[in-house]
């Protein structure tokens, strides 16, 4: 009776400890909210170096998958801050920059692009070069499209030498 009273006790001190662990963490998430990025307050080159660190410190608060920090990398994250310091004349906080990821995960683009990330780790198949060419135009603009010179990739991935690999590995290799 005695060991089970020890272990009960000891249940109650962790769980103790876990909910301030949680409340510590959701302060200092609340309080970030209200933060200036570092790499707002630097030049173009420094604040390159400082991005990532800025990402990392949101990660603490929610989940950043690689797709996330694709589509909002670098250049789009300043320009919205750009855009916001323009339009509500104010700065850009990390509250903002979580408020564009919870954002981003809602639409379609993002699940466009986590669904090509996919497909592009499948072997090389019709199917899924198809369903990577209808993500790519639902997705992109026409110039980007035609950058991408889609015709010449097509004919890559599917010159008999590259059977049987994926279609990353081919892609990795075009210039």
């Amino acid at each position: 009776m005695k060991l089970k009273s020890i272990y009960l006790r000891m249940l109650a001190i962790g769980l103790v400890l876990i909910m301030t662990m949680e409340l510590h963490a959701q302060q200092y998430c609340d309080s970030l909210k209200k933060e200036i990025p570092a790499f707002c307050k630097l030049l173009d080159d420094d604040a390159r170096v400082e991005f990532p660190k800025d990402y990392a410190k949101i990660a603490a608060c929610m989940e950043i998958d690689s797709v996330t920090e694709m589509l909002l990398g670098y250049d789009m994250v300043k320009m919205k801050a750009l855009q916001l310091q323009k339009v509500k004349s104010r700065l850009f906080t990390y509250g903002d920059w979580m408020d564009m990821v919870v954002e981003l995960k809602t639409s379609k683009e993002y699940r466009n692009a986590v669904q090509m990330m996919e497909l592009v780790q499948n072997k090389i198949n019709r199917a899924d070069w198809d369903q990577l060419l209808k993500l790519m135009k639902e997705s992109m603009l026409p110039s980007h499209l035609e950058a991408l010179e889609l015709d010449r990739v097509e004919k890559m991935l599917f010159d008999p030498k590259n059977k049987g690999k994926k279609f990353i590995d081919v892609m990795e290799h075009i210039k």
